[in-house]
């Protein structure tokens, strides 16, 4: 069991404050490892890269996470630590946030729709908000050039959730953040990692099909591929059953509980939970464009742009059509408010990994980090 502060809910508020200096993009003081208690050898395999993975972990002092690694069709799944204040072992059942993984998927049903000629990418949204700059196309709000200001980057925001951590918003609450606020930059002249963007693509579909963004992502792009543990929890006043607890690291490197905040303060921009192993599959078939005809992944690889404009931006070397590029990697990545998550695919080798957290702390790209640190055991199978 861990230390029994992480069970008091009176320090919720102050971990809440520093996760939300992360939320916003800025840096939080950096933590020190401390080591979470590990699940029996049965359910980590005893190999050297579970080992590697324990010891990321351990160092960061993440109490829990799972690694998956995807080769042709298998999956294997390494889980570490814990989910909870309880000690509850994190298992490949447990289910992590996506957080801004949910992009990669919006994104894709969008791509889906315009192959089917239902929407056009190189027009403005059919669905434009009152407020916000909407000269952009739906091809720019994909790629982030779009200079459409990012919510989740305003103060009313985070005063909103740490006022009442569990209270519902909907996108409109949202919107509202960034009305009248005007055009970061001319559509198409820069780049600006924004999540605002992929609320106008949330809007976008559902103006073209008739249905929530959520339904037609779960319909068109987990439904296929047969990911059975995502969900979009929307405005559920509690976490889905079997999800991990978020954490946040506090300036002494310790993991302090974070209260729920839900799902529809993310929405369309980081609202998808679901599993590791699924999280892996879902990095293949984003890496292979499965899902998509040909010719629109080839223009979603042909979209990837310099990512250097923005400071606060993902860790990415390059990012496209919802989709970023981390060295020969491609796929996406996560993280707001104790939860970090990556899906990566490798196209030399074919390998897909994926990488969920249930902490955040001062390195908010500390998944695609990790990547980094075990690619060369990852590779080598």
């Amino acid at each position: 069991m861990l230390s029994s502060s992480l069970a008091r809910t009176r320090r919720a508020s102050s971990a809440l404050a520093v996760a939300a200096v992360l939320l916003a993009g800025c840096a939080a003081p950096a933590p020190q490892p401390t080591t979470p208690p590990s699940p029996s050898p049965s359910e980590t395999p005893a190999t050297g890269l579970a080992e590697a993975f324990a010891a990321q972990l351990e160092q960061a002092g993440v109490p829990g996470g799972v690694l998956a690694v995807r080769t042709g069709d298998e999956t294997l799944a390494y889980p570490v630590g814990v989910a909870d204040a309880e000690g509850t072992p994190v298992s490949d059942a447990t289910l992590f946030a996506y957080r801004s993984i949910t992009k990669s998927f919006v994104v894709t049903a969008l791509l889906q729709l315009a192959g089917d000629a239902a929407l056009d990418l190189d027009a403005p949204s059919p669905a434009p908000v009152t407020g916000v700059p909407d000269t952009a196309t739906l091809r720019q709000l994909a790629a982030m050039t779009s200079g459409v200001p990012n919510y989740s980057a305003q103060p009313g925001l985070m005063t909103a959730i740490s006022a009442e951590p569990d209270r519902s918003f909907t996108d409109d609450d949202l919107f509202a953040l960034v009305e009248g606020l005007g055009e970061v930059f001319a559509p198409g002249t820069s780049y600006e990692y924004s999540n605002t963007n992929t609320l106008l693509i949330g809007r976008a579909i559902e103006s073209a099909t008739g249905q929530p963004w959520a339904d037609v992502v779960l319909e068109r792009v987990a439904g296929p591929l047969l990911l059975d543990s995502v969900t979009y929890p929307g405005d559920a006043p509690e976490p889905p059953e079997d999800a991990a607890s978020p954490f946040q690291l506090d300036p002494d490197g310790a993991p302090e509980a974070l209260p729920w905040v839900r799902a529809s303060a993310f929405s369309a921009a980081g609202g998808l939970w679901g599993t590791a192993s699924d999280l892996a599959e879902w990095a293949e078939a984003l890496g292979t464009g499965a899902l998509l005809r040909p010719e629109t992944f080839e223009q979603r690889l042909a979209a990837f742009g310099p990512t250097t404009a923005d400071a606060q931006s993902p860790y990415y070397d390059a990012y496209g059509l919802g989709i970023g590029r981390i060295g020969d990697w491609i796929g996406h990545t996560g993280n707001g408010l104790g939860y970090q998550a990556l899906a990566m695919h490798d196209p030399a080798s074919g390998i897909s990994v994926a990488i969920v957290l249930n902490a955040t702390g001062v390195d908010g790209d500390l998944p695609a980090h990790m990547l980094e640190a075990l690619e060369p055991e990852i590779l080598a199978g």
